[in-house]
């Protein structure tokens, strides 16, 4: 008995352990801590999910997650690439992202400069004209802005650059080589086909710390222009579709599921591993109760039939079956044997058998 309670109070604590741990997991999931920054499934304060559901509550909108490539998207649509990184900008990225935009949409490239960061600028310098441009002074709050040419229209700029960009934007001057003057903005827009691309500099905007307090809210929904279908890219992030078994769990809500097969389980393994109840060691070997079938019929040979009867009963029950196998003079001399047998019925019983069991040479004539 106490090897059973000690049995159930490790499953308990183990299945309290697997609880906890699973608990723990989702409240991180739902949290969102595991996410990156700028994803739109993280709820703290770098996240975007904030956002992500309000715009789902807008009348005639639709919000949506992407978890696969940028060329498996159709449709128009508002593409937000928050978050990304500028290592990412290369020629592949950028031939992906134009297409997008030729199709009808608008892609919304967000940078996250973390300031140490080194990477090739020429496939963005190549492809579309557009040089990073990185302060050095660590503490400038926009370290990280563009230089475009005159094919790019600039969305915002800041600081001391804005008295620079917009003479420059309003003079339209040549410089000595005679060639178009460059732009320093912290955000550039540009028409590719039937879309267009716009850069940022910042994710900070699209963050719910920024959607809480409210005050960027204009450049956001410039951002999102007057498409009624919004995409955020998850993928990019490194969040894709794996199609494994625990992310359907975790799609589905079958973590409780997942802790009873655990239990289960270990009820399974322990009841294989050892009795159910555990033996006693203080009791020996078991032995068989009552009386055996040939002390019953002992007992009920003693209550029905008297001693010197037993003799000529099973001659008797005997000859009913074998009637036929013995000759009548034998089977008299028996009979008179067995009714002489209350003195000696084991004696009776002997001759009865020695008399049958003679050879046919000693047999009488017309006997079997």
């Amino acid at each position: 008995m106490r090897g059973l309670q000690s049995a159930v109070v490790v499953i308990l604590l183990a299945a309290g352990f697997t609880w906890g741990i699973l608990r723990l997991v989702g409240n991180e999931f739902a949290a969102g801590n595991f996410y990156p920054e700028y994803s739109s499934l993280r709820s703290d304060p770098k996240g975007a999910k904030l956002l992500f559901d309000s715009l789902g509550r807008v009348p005639a909108m639709t919000v949506t997650r992407n978890y696969l490539p940028l060329e498996y998207l159709t449709g128009k649509a508002a593409v937000m690439l928050l978050g990304l990184s500028p290592k990412s900008l290369d020629a592949d990225f950028l031939k992906r992202a134009e297409g997008l935009a030729r199709g009808g949409s608008r892609v919304v490239a967000a940078m996250n400069f973390r300031g140490d960061e080194q990477f090739d600028h020429r496939p963005l310098a190549d492809a579309w004209h557009v040089q990073l441009v990185i302060d050095p002074d660590t503490k400038n709050q926009h370290r990280l802005s563009f230089s475009a040419g005159p094919e790019w229209t600039v969305r915002e700029r800041a600081g001391a650059q804005t008295a620079l960009a917009n003479a420059r934007g309003s003079e339209r001057s040549r410089d000595r080589k005679g060639a178009e003057p460059t732009v320093t903005a912290l955000a550039i827009e540009r028409a590719f086909g039937a879309g267009t691309v716009l850069l940022l500099a910042e994710s900070g905007d699209f963050t719910n710390e920024s959607t809480i307090a409210g005050d960027r809210l204009d450049p956001v929904s410039a951002a999102i222009g007057p498409y009624a279908r919004v995409v955020f890219d998850e993928q990019h992030l490194g969040i894709a579709e794996s199609g494994s078994v625990v992310q359907l769990a975790r799609r589905f809500r079958l973590l409780g599921f997942a802790l009873g097969l655990v239990i289960v389980g270990a009820l399974a393994i322990w009841k294989n591993a050892s009795a159910f109840p555990p033996p006693s060691a203080t009791l020996g070997p078991a032995q068989p109760s009552g009386r055996t079938s040939f002390e019953g019929l002992v007992t009920l040979l003693k209550r029905h039939v008297r001693p010197k009867d037993v003799v000529e009963m099973c001659w008797e029950e005997w000859l009913k079956a074998n009637s036929r196998e013995i000759a009548p003079g034998r089977a008299a001399r028996a009979a008179q044997v067995a009714a002489q047998a209350s003195d000696n019925p084991l004696q009776a019983m002997r001759e009865i058998q020695a008399g049958l069991a003679l050879p046919p040479a000693g047999r009488a004539k017309g006997e079997l």
